[in-house]
């Protein structure tokens, strides 16, 4: 079934209006027409299943049949904090993310992160990898969207962790295995990891992150990518914690 986001709905006698892109979708690109079932979900967790009653030039009415809460996301809130990566590599590890399950992403500039963009690439940055966070949730059927924050120093990143959650940060010269710190720590619903740029981290931020809790992990013996790193960061995550396996 079609899945389309619609933010904020607003819904009378069972009627849910679309409007804007997602109306243009349905009419002109997958031309769907009237008694057709859609799936409408807004981004926070609800979902609306029901059927095309009217459509218009610019709009497409659908009469609801079913309220439900999304039952796609995974049981411990996840937060990925990833230093700027070149090319469209940011765009990409934001898609695939989504797709794991991540509750919010934190994009930050470290000292060796190599592109440095002025305040207006931020946001046009920003409104892209917005855009690809709803399109891969329209995707895997997730009910949730991560949140997407602007663009932060190191220092700033560091400030924004929940009190209550697992701090991890990973660096290929000295750690812990992941492994070993998920069978060890408690079993807490928060985790908030960090992941650094091409060039990694050096050793003033990590102790940095040391003294705001962090614990120093590495994932092998083997030198990972950072986008690389940052999935199968996740995926150990969710096997472990959450929903995969």
């Amino acid at each position: 079934m079609p899945r389309f986001y619609v933010p904020d709905p607003q819904i009378e006698k069972d009627l849910l209006k679309i409007r804007g892109n997602e109306a243009r979708h349905i009419l002109r690109v997958l031309r769907l027409k009237l008694g057709d079932e859609i799936m409408v979900f807004d981004g926070l967790g609800n979902e609306f299943e029901g059927t095309i009653v009217e459509e218009a030039s610019q709009s497409v009415v659908v009469k609801v049949k079913n309220i439900f809460s999304s039952k796609r996301e995974s049981p411990i809130e996840i937060t990925m904090a990833q230093s700027l990566l070149k090319g469209e590599k940011m765009d990409t590890l934001i898609q695939k993310a989504t797709e794991l399950g991540v509750n919010k992403i934190i994009p930050f500039v470290s000292s060796r992160s190599i592109p440095l963009l002025e305040k207006q690439g931020q946001l046009i940055r920003h409104h892209r990898w917005e855009r690809i966070a709803i399109e891969s949730s329209k995707q895997c059927g997730r009910g949730v969207i991560p949140r997407i924050e602007f663009l932060r120093s190191y220092s700033e990143m560091l400030q924004m962790v929940p009190s209550n959650s697992l701090r991890l940060i990973l660096w290929e010269r000295k750690g812990v295995k992941l492994k070993e710190v998920l069978e060890q720590s408690k079993r807490k619903p928060e985790i908030f990891f960090i992941v650094g740029p091409e060039g990694g981290f050096n050793e003033r931020e990590i102790e940095e992150s040391q003294r705001a809790g962090f614990i120093t992990v590495h994932l092998g013996k083997r030198v990972l990518r950072a986008e690389t790193a940052s999935l199968c960061f996740l995926c150990i995550l969710q096997y472990d914690l959450g929903d995969i396996g």
